[in-house]
């Protein structure tokens, strides 16, 4: 991988390591970023090729692997970071086991790499060995249009959103094998039309969040801590879109947790917009505003670890944009565009 001389980021100056932007494209292109953390901007640093199409981009417990999952190929690929440039280097290789998967996480002793194959409806843990190599631990069903994954932050549980079936499957997770047992009974049925693509888990543990495709909604379910599972009715449900705006012509594309929990954030295809909730102590939403997303098509969303930029990654408008978040409100701001080669599908930040 190419990466020009010097550094920028977090520790301009102060020989703190930089922040490493990432992101995944279309045709297997991956470019490293450094963030200057004083402007906001970016310089680009360098590029690798990875699979066809790294649709999640996550980073190892030891920090020294980032981990590229690519839904053409069904492979997930980890590569050594260069903690200085952000250079990457391929370390291991497997397969996902299954059909395009489209949402893989991490567990929280960062040991696991847990992910959802959407054409193949299961999910899949493979372990995270010493050096980066990647090991198949199992495959577990879930439901049609698996997409997405979540672990809870006790790290006891995990969540499948379906899709298709528009159901959330529950498990128990074993950290010591990774292994997952599904919940007595069928999955978390949702209403009629949700078609869940994403959802996150507050910090406390006391929620999750799941973000619904079909209806343009936001959905809070209470996590129960007798029955360690999902309340089976929403305690909130709000829309995406602002009051007028025709559902029919947007679709929600990601959602986001920023890293102390108190503001929730979600990309509108079609109003092209980036909502932002405020989180209150009962885990309500209350919406802030919609920003303009800066192109069209916005979809993934990063935050880098001090909370202080928003990254969106529009797939019409094939560029990448920085926003800066007001620490009071949680309001974006618009700080710089980024044009990239090709379509954008996957954005990662992380301190060096």
């Amino acid at each position: 991988m190419a990466v020009s001389p010097g550094t920028a980021g977090a520790g301009k100056g102060t020989g703190e390591p930089p922040v490493l932007v990432y992101v995944g494209m279309a045709g297997g292109e991956l470019d490293v970023f450094h963030l200057d953390a004083e402007s906001g901007h970016l310089s680009r640093r360098g590029s690798v090729s990875v699979g066809r199409s790294p649709s999640s981009l996550l980073r190892s417990a030891d920090r020294e692997v980032l981990i590229a999952t690519d839904e053409a190929t069904g492979t997930a690929t980890a590569m050594a970071i260069n903690l200085r440039t952000g250079g990457l280097r391929t370390v291991g290789r497997a397969a996902t086991g299954g059909l395009q998967p489209t949402g893989a996480t991490l567990d929280r002793t960062g040991h696991y790499l847990l992910v959802a194959n959407r054409g193949s409806g299961n999910v899949s843990v493979l372990a995270i060995k010493t050096g980066g190599a990647l090991e198949a631990i199992e495959t577990f069903p879930a439901g049609l249009g698996a997409d997405a994954v979540a672990v809870h932050p006790a790290n006891d549980l995990a969540f499948v959103a379906n899709l298709r079936a528009a159901t959330i499957s529950q498990y128990k997770f074993n950290t010591g094998t990774g292994m997952l047992t599904p919940k007595p009974g069928p999955p978390l049925k949702l209403p009629p039309g949700s078609g869940p693509t994403r959802l996150v888990c507050h910090p406390s543990g006391r929620w999750v969040y799941i973000l619904n495709e079909t209806n343009d909604t936001i959905a809070a379910h209470v996590v129960g801590d007798d029955i360690r599972a999902l309340s089976s009715l929403a305690s909130q449900i709000v829309s995406t879109l602002p009051s007028g705006f025709p559902a029919a012509k947007s679709r929600p594309g990601d959602l986001l947790l920023g890293p102390k929990g108190r503001f929730l954030y979600a990309t509108n295809r079609g109003h092209d917009s980036v909502v932002t909730f405020a989180v209150d102590g009962s885990g309500d939403l209350t919406l802030v505003g919609h920003q303009p997303s800066g192109g069209r098509g916005p979809a993934a969303l990063a935050v880098e670890p001090s909370g202080r930029y928003l990254f969106v990654a529009n797939h019409e408008g094939r560029n990448l944009v920085v926003f800066r978040l007001d620490p009071t409100t949680g309001s974006p701001a618009l700080v710089q565009t980024v044009p990239l080669g090709a379509v954008p599908l996957a954005v990662y930040a992380d301190a060096g």
